[in-house]
């Protein structure tokens, strides 16, 4: 599976994309909004996004809204300090910083069937 983390704090993205690469998903990362829409120009494809709401240049909203014109059903974790002030979004989900990334594989690990 190949996530995009986006994600402006140098230290929170290179923690994200090491633990997700050890937990063997296949990781592209942008420092910010504007360089993940630049990334999805270039027709790259991703299974799954993993990004910040409140960056500089691109929010993650709108990031997350141009990925989905092109693949609607794509999977969204959105991070944030303020998921209080945050609305649902349909087919996100909504994940409150500091975050276990612990809790974020398990959001994007397929679920099993046993039945």
């Amino acid at each position: 599976m190949k996530v995009l983390v986006i994600e402006d704090d140098p230290f929170v993205r290179e923690m994200a994309v090491t633990q997700l690469e050890e937990a063997g998903f296949e990781v592209i990362e942008a420092a910010d909004g504007g360089q993940a829409l630049r990334l999805l120009q270039t027709g790259m494809t991703v299974d799954a996004l993993l990004t910040e709401v409140q960056m500089p240049e691109v929010n993650g909203w709108e990031v997350a809204k141009a990925y989905r014109e092109r693949f609607p059903a794509l999977p969204v974790i959105y991070v944030t300090s303020y998921v209080e002030q945050m609305q649902p979004v349909p087919g996100g989900v909504i994940v409150s910083k500091p975050y276990k990334l612990s809790l974020v594989i398990g959001l994007l690990r397929p679920r099993v069937r046993t039945d």
